[in-house]
């Protein structure tokens, strides 16, 4: 495992605790606002912030997913195949998804930024939008250094069998 494995392995553990830590604050707030409620004052806004933390969980949380291969993978194909080929076939697959990632991070900053300059804010509480997209955006800057790492390793793998 090289050194961008490594980093990007121990990047995103860090990131999924955020993301954990968040999916409780969720939870506090998604119970805190039905149970006052009942008391006829529910919390101005507990909506939107959900919205908000469940876009940051999902950004979050890409990069330890990566790690883990928790994400979609067709095996039933490729393990018929000899080990060049799947290693070609893996590294290709690599690679298409680092440049969707890289123009997607790229693409997301901009809209970011769009929203910074142009003041878009929530309806309830007013809170800026362009944070949050920020964050999305640094997940999926790290999932594809996770797709790096990975693609790297397997092109090493592929040079030594």
């Amino acid at each position: 495992m090289g050194v961008i494995s490594k980093s990007a392995r121990k990047t995103g553990y860090i990131l999924d605790n955020i993301a954990r830590w968040i999916v409780v604050a969720m939870m506090v707030l998604v119970v805190g606002n039905v149970i006052s409620r009942q008391f006829g004052t529910p919390i101005p806004g507990a909506i939107e912030w959900t919205e908000f933390l469940s876009a940051m969980v999902v950004g979050l949380s890409l990069a330890y997913c990566g790690t883990q291969g928790g994400h979609i993978y067709l095996e039933l194909f490729t393990d018929k195949l000899n080990i060049k080929v799947q290693t070609v076939l893996h590294g290709l697959i690599d690679f298409l998804c680092l440049v969707f990632l890289s123009i997607s991070f790229w693409r997301i900053i901009i809209y970011a930024n769009d929203m910074k300059l142009s003041g878009q804010v929530s309806m309830t509480t007013k809170t800026p939008y362009y944070f949050f997209i920020y964050v999305v955006a640094f997940g999926l800057l790290a999932y594809a250094l996770v797709t790096l790492g990975s693609m790297i390793d397997n092109l090493r793998k592929g040079v030594q069998r």
